[in-house]
């Protein structure tokens, strides 16, 4: 939107340069109105009518008459026909006109209904349409008896004279001639008769008489709008030059994808009217008074906004020089990919550094990034400005930068803290400082950083450290006891909480539905917030979920759900059948909060409210701990998000013994590993699980060999899949210098325990079905001989678990049956690696293998 550089060359330089001043003045606490002289007010007209597109709006926008007449089928403008069936008027809303609605309320039928039966009484004065005159053919307004003014006093005459046919008004029309057209008002893109004398219609001569004129001047004719309806707004009121400011403000949301308003429009044109504001760009936003509505409010601290911008580009200000970055202006996209209409207003006064401001907003103005890549731009740029300060000379000279200012501005991404004070993640610290390397060879490549020395680059030792995991931090999981409280308590979901016109009571509906929809499925936020209407499939007697993997970009997927789910989404879906929903929405599950979004279904943002708002909402949530008291500590509330509910579900399904290979085609990931770093137990609980594990070892022939600790327990042996192994020369090897190829049960050295029971008997049924495949193979009678001995050996040794599993006391038993679920699901985790050494398979290999 950059004007030609002749208007701020030579004398037009001059004039702007005037201007510039008085701009800042103005914007610095002028009070008052500040008129520009004009030369300055023909440059900058000048200016505004280049960049505003000549055909703005065509069908809509009379540039003759400066009226605006919003079409209904235009989806930018906010205008929709009454949706009752008789009524011809327009809405600013979706629904009923302002007079259908008044009716609908007092009225006791269903919506539907009323939409079928009401008819509404047509009233010129409410939408101020001129009726024509009652008198066939007669082109002039009705007025009295529906009569134009002549025939109503032709007729009135009659009456006075008694003339037969008088008093009967439609035998009197019958006999009446129609009169010739009247001229029009002289009012711009006003559609009334002009009175004789004045040229202006009846309404007009009230405003004349209002304004205390006696006769039509050509000042006071050239700012009357007509009469305006809800689809209508006039800029006529306006001073020549506010006039061409608004419209260029109009045409620039527009370019952005903005809905119009014409309400809005219309009202902050009375504004700005009644205020005799000549220029906007001249006038301070401080000036006005508060504003009645908040849409009007809004949509005048955007256009000062938007003018103050345009006007800056005019005096060919830097935007680098601004103390805050305009993303709107800057031409940024959002997330849908369209155009920001949000400011942003990111701040790079604190920039010290010149060249570092300047190649910032280049970027920015000619890569066209998104919304959450400027932000991370904005603030690795803040991040190396801070650590270049620091530096001798503070990095404000380019060809004095060296590579000890690189490691400086390194270790500044290395340090950075969150905004509570908290260590910033490692991803995080990462996706900056690749961030403010992508500018900064951004800048070298379009040779914008021309005398910055080479040795000011990146290197391979400037990477973010990875810190050591910490095996202590508990999972994000939300415990189970946690989720049983929080299901005690659904009746609070939704509280407090605004979702576009939905009644609380559809509020409550609706949060209920995501609530279960993330416990009960597991998908993350954003898919179940762009979850289709149509998302239930049925798969014989059972359904399945269809969603989108935005992450994975794997769209379609199928996910079986249990049938309280169904019926969870089924009762959301007859709710949903009563909503007004806004356009656009209506295949989503889901309807977004406003009606003018670029996302016509509810967004991942709108999800979080309605959790943090419920959890915090349950009176008492306790912990699985104990405090010294002997009670349950209470709940950490923070943990409970909508991500964490991802986890639940991950957790729930590896307690419950899924195998990690289903687990991962329920979690759709692509890699094992993935789906094993949900498998997560404390170091501590580890510990605690193998001391209570390591009570109960045995040997083969069923005599006890408790392990003295549980150090001892894990540093002497390795892990089979069914017990441990501590020969010597194996545990070195790491488990890979088997001299009996496995064969466990026959072996001195093998140690198993009560945990390891399940992991037997899989591999007892897995020998059995090897030993059937050998006898329909015709194999040798030592081979069978052989898969019959292991087979029995096993099952001696699984026997004596069971044994010693059964004869402990009730309390000794569920400690050992709780450390034994801590590590499975340990060992769950670790299952890839174990059958990497080359154990015997387990019958979940197996079926992998086949698959």
């Amino acid at each position: 939107m950059n004007g030609p550089d002749s208007l701020i060359d030579g004398a037009a330089g001059g004039v702007a340069g005037n201007v510039v001043a008085l701009h800042r003045s103005a914007e610095e606490g002028g009070a008052g109105p500040r008129a520009l002289t004009p030369a300055e007010a023909a440059a900058w007209t000048e200016w505004l009518t280049v960049n505003t597109p000549p055909a703005w709006r065509p069908g809509e926008w009379d540039a003759a008459t400066w009226l605006f007449t919003g079409d209904v089928d235009n989806r930018s403008t906010v205008a929709y026909r009454c949706t009752v069936a008789a009524c011809d008027r327009i809405s600013r809303t979706q629904t009923l006109c302002d007079l259908c609605e008044k009716a609908f309320r007092k009225s006791e039928l269903a919506l539907e209904e009323f939409r079928a039966c009401f008819v509404p009484d047509r009233n010129r004065v409410i939408d101020g349409r001129a009726v024509p005159c009652v008198v066939a053919a007669c082109p002039r307004d009705g007025a009295l008896w529906g009569l134009c003014a002549a025939h109503a006093s032709l007729r009135h005459k009659d009456m006075l004279r008694r003339r037969p046919g008088a008093d009967d008004l439609a035998a009197w029309v019958a006999t009446a001639t129609p009169y010739d057209p009247l001229p029009g008002c002289l009012v711009g893109g006003c559609p009334r008769d002009g009175r004789p004398g004045s040229g202006i219609c009846d309404l007009h001569a009230r405003r004349l008489k209002a304004d205390g004129l006696e006769e039509v001047e050509a000042a006071w004719l050239g700012r009357q709008a007509p009469f305006l309806i809800v689809n209508q707004f006039s800029l006529a009121p306006l001073e020549p030059l506010a006039r061409s400011e608004v419209l260029f403000v109009l045409a620039t949301r527009d370019a952005r994808g903005q809905r119009l308003d014409p309400t809005a429009v219309r009202q902050s044109v009375a504004v700005l009217a009644r205020h005799q504001v000549a220029s906007i760009a001249a006038f301070s936003l401080g000036a006005l008074p508060a504003r009645a509505t908040a849409n009007v409010d809004a949509l005048l601290r955007e256009t000062f906004r938007v003018v103050g911008t345009a006007f800056d580009r005019f005096c060919g200000v830097d935007p680098a020089s601004r103390p805050t970055l305009d993303l709107a202006d800057l031409g940024v996209r959002g997330k849908s990919g369209k155009p920001t209409a949000r400011p942003g207003d990111l701040v790079i006064s604190t920039i010290r550094q010149s060249w570092l401001r300047e190649i910032l907003v280049a970027w920015i103005e000619e890569s066209k990034p998104k919304t959450g890549e400027v932000r991370r731009a904005h603030k690795a740029a803040q991040t190396a400005a801070r650590a270049l300060d620091g530096r001798p000379g503070g990095g404000l000279d380019i060809t004095a930068l060296g590579f000890a200012d690189m490691n400086a501005v390194v270790a500044g991404f290395e340090h950075l803290i969150k905004t509570d004070g908290g260590d910033m993640g490692f991803k995080h610290k990462s996706n900056l400082l690749s961030m403010w390397f992508k500018v900064l060879d951004w800048g070298r490549l379009t040779e914008r950083l021309n005398g910055m020395p080479a040795s000011f680059a990146r290197h391979p030792s400037h990477v973010i450290k990875q810190p050591e995991p910490n095996e202590d931090e508990i999972g994000k999981a939300i415990p189970e006891p946690v989720i049983a409280q929080l299901n005690d308590h659904t009746a609070l979901l939704g509280q407090g909480i605004r979702h576009g016109r939905l009644t609380a009571g559809q509020v409550h509906a609706m949060a209920v539905a995501i609530y279960e929809l993330l416990r009960d499925t597991g998908r993350r936020p954003y898919e179940i917030a762009q979850l289709a209407v149509d998302c239930l499939e049925k798969d014989g007697e059972d359904w399945q979920l269809r969603w989108d993997n935005g992450k994975g970009l794997r769209n379609g997927r199928r996910l079986p759900i249990r049938a309280e789910t169904v019926a969870t989404i089924h009762t959301w879906l007859a709710v949903r059948h009563a909503i007004e929903l806004p356009s656009g929405s209506e295949g989503f599950l889901f309807p977004p909060a406003g009606e003018f979004g670029q996302v016509r279904h509810l967004e991942s943002e709108q999800i979080s409210p309605i959790i943090r708002a419920f959890a915090d909402a349950v009176p008492q949530l306790l912990a699985e701990e104990f405090g010294p008291d002997g009670r349950h500590l209470p709940f950490d509330r923070s943990l409970i998000f909508p991500y964490a509910f991802r986890h639940a579900y991950c957790q729930r399904h590896a307690d419950a013994g899924v195998s990690i290979d289903v687990l991962r085609e329920l979690m759709d990931h692509r890699s094992a590993n993935t789906t094993a770093s949900y498998f997560t137990v404390s170091l501590k609980r580890k510990r605690e699980a193998i001391k209570v594990v390591g009570r109960h070892s045995f040997d083969r022939t069923g005599r006890a060999r408790p392990a003295c600790s549980g150090v001892a327990y894990e540093a002497r042996s390795v892990a089979v899949p069914f017990g441990l192994c501590t020969e010597p020369a194996n545990v070195r090897a790491g488990g890979k210098a088997c001299v009996i190829r496995f064969q466990c049960a026959a072996c001195t050295f093998f140690a198993p325990d009560p945990s390891h029971l399940p992991a037997m008997e899989e591999q007892i049924a897995a020998m059995r079905e090897d030993r059937e495949k050998a006898i329909a193979m015709e194999v040798d009678e030592f081979v069978i001989r052989n898969f019959d001995d292991n087979i029995e050996a096993m099952e001696k040794i699984a026997g004596i678990a069971r044994d010693k599993l059964e004869k402990l006391p009730e309390d000794e038993r569920a400690e050992l049956l709780e450390a034994t679920e801590v590590l499975r699901i340990v060992r769950a985790k670790q299952a890839r690696t174990v059958t990497e050494l080359g154990m015997p398979g387990f019958p979940g290999r197996r079926r992998q293998e086949s698959a």
